[in-house]
């Protein structure tokens, strides 16, 4: 099977996470399955909900071919992929593919081992608006086709939280009413 993984902090899971993994099942003819994948804790910026909190979240997001992996944090330890794909190369069943935005492409040498990684894994990248790919690393692929491209992220989306205004449309109606009952992010 061949897997693409979506990873970050999901923090909190939002509209374009799903459209993300969705378009590139749609686009990529080889992937049979995208994964979500959320940190522990990330390496370069705070997370502010607790992994339970969002791995509930993430629940709200699976398809039949949109599935969450734990793997990350079950390891219980800032999360660096160069970690998680040496685990994933292990399992011989699957090929593995890593989804990183056009905006990851220009700090990706900031990545713990990303030589190593570069080699382990083959990534996919997504466009981001404001973010246009021009040069690939090597080991980089654009997701092809007429994407949907969006700026929402859940930066914006705890501000709004915080700042008392809707985020109705912006995360999954389930998404809203958990970050609601959970009082998150105010």
């Amino acid at each position: 099977m061949n897997i693409a993984i979506l990873g970050g902090k999901f923090d909190p899971p939002h509209i374009w996470h799903f459209l993300t993994a969705q378009q590139v099942l749609e686009n990529v003819p080889e992937i049979d399955q995208a994964w979500l994948l959320p940190d522990y804790t990330n390496a370069f910026r705070p997370i502010v909900a607790m992994p339970s909190d969002r791995i509930e979240m993430l629940h709200f997001l699976e398809t039949g071919r949109i599935k969450l992996s734990t793997i990350a944090i079950a390891r219980e330890e800032t999360t660096y992929t160069v970690n998680i794909a040496t685990e994933l190369k292990k399992d011989l069943n699957n090929r593995y593919y890593w989804i990183v935005g056009s905006d990851v492409t220009t700090e990706f040498s900031r990545w713990r081992d990303y030589q190593k990684l570069s080699r382990l894994m083959q990534f996919l990248v997504f466009p981001r608006k404001d973010y246009p790919i021009k040069n690939l690393p090597q080991g980089f692929q654009k997701v092809p086709g007429d994407l949907l491209l969006s700026n929402i992220s859940s930066t914006t989306i705890r501000d709004r939280v915080k700042n008392g205004l809707s985020i109705t449309g912006l995360v999954f109606p389930e998404v809203e009413d958990y970050i609601r009952r959970r009082n998150l992010y105010k």
